[in-house]
């Protein structure tokens, strides 16, 4: 991992969403919070610009800010390694504020293929005869037409479907049927589409996390999984894998109560819950950064390679304000 000082950050805003003109508003004071669920919502982002012009705010979002659907690149990394995307999506609202009688902001929430997501429809019938892969292939063509592009997918079974069947209605609707009945997760990242099987990983590269790479804290092993923070570190993807020094990580106390005896320890247990060599897969991230503060982290949910999955899920599901 590169030495994690020399912070950069660059954000990039289209005027019009038409027209290929965008703001480099990397010269101000930007604050952002970017979520990266675990369910299938589409990932977010919060950004706030400080003490822009009235002109550059109303060229930017039109006076009465409705000039939305513009496409927001934000980029971060540190100057020994450059810069590498960490949100790409479209502009869902823009709002205006102050802090004080000095300082103003205009703030962005922006997300990533909700389009694809709320308003994607698919009418199709599916002859019997058709794959398991064959099927996911249409599924994500869908999305593929509503604009996004095809990210990392497993290659599924060629068992052929006895009886024909129909694809109707909203495009996500049938994805999320899809994916439940072949254990599979997807997720709406920076205008891509990702697959993956439910307990694999993807093809990135192993990252290293301990106190000399930018861990923060001690890993703390919950019935959600390993929560983790870090400095921020854009090589960190859902999905992909890293090796975490367990050697600080801390653990929840067992439920007590009666009827939540034995259901919640599996989960909280290392043994069960962890593997010996530190390998987990990250399940959610969520990215917080100030270009001019303190602020500059990762905050990641993760599950053991080969450990109990935890059954509730991670509640990680939006922006926070």
């Amino acid at each position: 991992m590169s030495l994690q000082w020399g912070r950069l950050c660059r954000l990039t805003i289209q005027i019009n969403k038409d027209a290929p003109e965008a703001l480099d508003l990397s010269d101000f004071h930007i604050y952002f919070h970017i979520s990266q669920p675990t369910t299938e919502a589409p990932k977010a982002a919060e950004l706030y610009i400080y003490n822009m012009s009235k002109e550059t705010m109303d060229l930017l979002c039109g006076i009465d800010d409705q000039k939305i659907e513009g496409q927001v690149i934000l980029e971060a990394g540190y100057e020994d390694s450059g810069l590498e995307i960490i949100f790409k999506g479209k502009v869902f609202q823009y709002r205006r504020g102050r802090d004080n009688q000095t300082d103003t902001w205009l703030c962005i929430l922006a997300q990533s293929g909700d389009a694809a997501k709320n308003n994607a429809i698919i009418n199709q019938c599916v002859p019997a005869g058709t794959s398991v892969e064959e099927t996911k292939n249409i599924l994500l063509k869908g999305y593929e037409e509503a604009g996004l592009q095809l990210g990392e997918s497993p290659q599924l079974s060629d068992q052929k479907l006895i009886r024909g069947r129909v694809l109707f209605g909203s495009l996500d609707t049938n994805m999320k049927q899809f994916s439940k009945d072949n254990d599979l997760a997807y997720s709406l990242s920076d205008d891509e589409i990702h697959m993956r099987v439910i307990d694999k990983y993807t093809i990135e590269p192993v990252q290293i996390l301990n106190p000399q790479t930018g861990v923060i804290g001690m890993p703390q092993l919950t019935s959600e999984g390993l929560n983790i923070t870090c400095l921020l570190n854009p090589k960190l993807k859902c999905g992909g894998r890293v090796q975490v020094d367990m050697t600080n990580m801390q653990t929840e106390a067992y439920d007590i109560n009666y009827g939540g005896q034995m259901v919640d320890q599996p989960y909280k247990n290392p043994n069960l819950a962890t593997g010996a060599d530190g390998m987990f897969i990250i399940c959610s991230i969520e990215r917080t950064g100030d270009n001019r503060g303190n602020d500059w982290h990762d905050s990641l949910v993760c599950i053991a390679v080969g450990g109990t999955v935890p059954k509730s899920g991670v509640s990680i599901t939006g922006v926070a304000g």
